[in-house]
């Protein structure tokens, strides 16, 4: 009975984490560049976080108080970032990867046409690579300007020399940098399915009715207000819950490692780039090639460790929850080979609506199941 309960809530987790993930795969040119869009905003409010978390770590803070400035700043960072309606790039493999999952079953129990699904995992991969460039490419320059603008203000750098070099050095592959990037995709990949979680807990527990049914809250927004109060928090109550919870696993790893003396960090692409910008320009852009590759080829690596440990980490989860089997993954792994030979074009950049593929709604009805409480 508890095995069965359990396969249900986390069917119901997978399948709301897959109906967001719909949200991050493309199909047009007019919706990549709108998620582009989407993820440059994001870059920007990064740059920030990664600005005034560097600014925590320089007040002495004792300890505890500085896990929980720093927790704070990411949490609502991130929250700011949804309410706002950005993207941050690596958030979405944990969503996406649901939805590769519902595709995956919705051909359970016959021959599944692998090139519907190759097709889906082409605009899968090119919408993430389209995130992570709308993060990257606004978030660095940002740093950069916000370090030029202070020193032009107060006559110092933003970080003294050792600093600079530090953070610089904390995106080389050689110092540890993939294995904390890894624990930052297992935070992703818990707080997707946080989101799914708050989700159903919202659908199961009727969150949004419960609020209509608040006198005091009738009498200080009035009907209207309330309701469209009580839909957003139905509609967003996982988002806003995973975003935070994902800000304070970034910000309490590190802590938990000094806490119990372990080797515990994190490296996620979007801050690395930013803390990268911030070194480069407080050095003077005077910064040695060797050292410039390391950084460059480092962030390049981070970003991938993020999206695949999250991606199938998520994966997993998603198929064993929907008890669904998969034995044609070499066949699968050719094909998608066959098609980054054939039109490597097509993972980085779209030409309009691709005929034959899955649709949005193909993976809508994918995902879509009645309401299953836990």
């Amino acid at each position: 009975y508890l095995q069965r309960n359990v396969e249900l809530l986390s069917r119901r987790v997978t399948e709301n984490a897959s109906r967001a993930g719909e949200h991050y795969i493309t199909e047009t040119r007019r919706e990549y560049l709108e998620l582009v869009g989407s993820a440059m905003g994001a870059g920007l409010i990064i740059a920030v976080m990664a600005g005034l978390k560097l600014l925590l770590m320089n007040q002495k803070l004792a300890p505890l108080n500085e896990a929980l400035a720093v927790c704070l700043n990411y949490g609502l960072g991130f929250v700011v970032i949804h309410l706002l309606h950005f993207t941050v790039a690596t958030k979405q493999p944990a969503m996406t990867a649901n939805a590769i999952a519902a595709s995956i079953d919705e051909g359970s129990g016959k021959a599944r046409d692998l090139h519907r699904l190759v097709d889906l995992i082409v605009r899968t991969v090119r919408s993430q690579l389209g995130a992570i460039f709308g993060n990257v490419v606004v978030a660095v320059p940002v740093a950069m300007g916000i370090a030029l603008a202070l020193h032009g203000m107060t006559g110092s750098h933003y970080l003294d020399h050792a600093k600079a070099l530090e953070l610089l050095d904390a995106a080389n592959p050689l110092s540890g940098a993939l294995f904390y990037a890894g624990i930052a995709g297992v935070c992703l990949f818990l707080s997707g399915l946080v989101a799914g979680y708050y989700d159903n807990l919202s659908a199961y527990d009727r969150i949004p009715e419960r609020l209509m049914q608040l006198r005091w809250a009738r009498r200080v927004l009035g009907e209207a207000r309330l309701r469209r109060a009580a839909e957003y928090v139905g509609a967003n109550l996982g988002a806003l819950a995973g975003n935070l919870l994902f800000g304070f696993m970034l910000g309490g790893v590190s802590a938990l490692g000094t806490l119990f003396g372990l080797p515990l960090d994190i490296r996620h692409i979007a801050f690395s780039s930013a803390n990268a910008g911030y070194a480069v320009a407080s050095l003077d852009f005077q910064v040695l090639r060797p050292l410039l590759a390391y950084t460059v080829v480092g962030v390049g690596l981070i970003g991938i460790v993020n999206l695949v440990v999250s991606f199938f980490l998520a994966l997993m989860v998603a198929m064993r929850a929907r008890r669904v089997t998969f034995a044609q993954g070499r066949a699968l792994g050719r094909l998608v080979w066959k098609r980054l030979l054939s039109r490597p074009g097509s993972f980085l950049w779209p030409g309009g609506a691709d005929a034959g593929g899955a649709t949005a709604d193909d993976m809508a009805k994918a995902a879509s199941r009645p309401p299953t409480g836990p």
